[in-house]
């Protein structure tokens, strides 16, 4: 990941910094490292924002809510991811927009 890290910063691929980040906190995820997770998916969200980069944010919101609700805090991750999807205003489905209502789905 710190090469990948390189590779992207000061380039026009920087635009995916964020998702490196979110990608982090997967691996996190995936050793029930919850806490570092957190971390990396909300600092995710943030460059994300400051991106303008809509689609990271989401993926990035969706893993926050999922590690969230793994901790018991299914009000707050329904909160965010609830704020999140409801920016969207396609007129038609895309996988990470289904993906995120189907987390949400999980969580009531």
């Amino acid at each position: 990941m710190d090469d990948i890290d390189a590779l992207v910063t000061g380039t026009d691929e920087g635009s995916f910094s964020a998702e490196g980040i979110r990608i982090r906190g997967q691996i996190a995820a995936g050793r029930d490292d919850l806490s570092d997770a957190i971390c990396f998916f909300e600092k995710a969200i943030i460059v994300s924002k400051q991106q303008g980069a809509l689609l990271f944010e989401l993926r990035a919101t969706t893993q926050l809510a999922l590690s969230l609700a793994r901790q018991g805090r299914l009000n707050e991750a329904a909160r965010q991811l609830n704020e999140t999807i409801g920016l969207f205003k396609a007129k038609h489905e895309m996988f990470d927009l289904v993906a995120a209502r189907a987390a949400l789905n999980t969580m009531s």
